[in-house]
């Protein structure tokens, strides 16, 4: 878990000390060079059911230096454990199919839609690709979490794309407190 630094006030008279210094201005910087971030994304193609809002399964970890994702458990969740403000963005790639609507939003501790996005394109020519809109969310640190949600109507199960640029993927990345 990542701390956010408290900035010290400083007073008149008051003598700065290396241990001042490490803990107000050094720990501060380094937080804010490598502040948390999470990229996640499918290798293992997912059967998405027709009809039904699905929580899209991550098992591939680009980055994750919060320590807020798991591959073996709840891989559909981001659970950030430093509080403050995200960013988070993501897509479904889908395995080429025509038939009906393809959606994608997030999810707030399960049930909370934050963003969405219904829109059919054709990624690359072979596989549909969904992304959902970005969207800043806030997040307590310990037990709030983001999910990616996905649907299709096509009339049967349709599995999700894993090729290198078509793979669904979810990001997040802390933005403030």
């Amino acid at each position: 878990m990542g701390t956010v630094p408290i900035l010290r006030t400083w007073v008149a008279g008051e003598l700065v000390t290396a241990a001042y210094m490490n803990t107000n201005v050094r720990d501060a910087g380094n937080f804010l060079l490598a502040t948390p971030t999470f990229q996640g994304r499918q290798s293992i193609s997912q059967s998405m059911p027709n009809l039904t809002n699905t929580a899209v399964l991550f098992d591939t970890e680009i980055i994750d230096s919060d320590n807020g994702h798991s591959t073996t458990t709840n891989t559909s969740r981001y659970t950030p454990l430093t509080p403050g403000y995200y960013q988070f963005g993501g897509g479904v790639g889908w395995t080429l199919n025509t038939t009906g609507v393809r959606c994608a939003w997030f999810t707030f501790n399960g049930s909370t839609v934050v963003a969405t996005q219904n829109k059919v394109t054709a990624c690359n020519g072979a596989a549909t690709c969904i992304s959902a809109r970005t969207k800043f969310i806030g997040c307590n640190g310990t037990t709030d979490f983001v999910e990616l949600y996905s649907f299709q109507n096509s009339g049967g199960a349709l599995g999700t794309s894993v090729a290198n640029e078509e793979a669904s993927d979810f990001n997040g990345h802390w933005i403030r407190t």
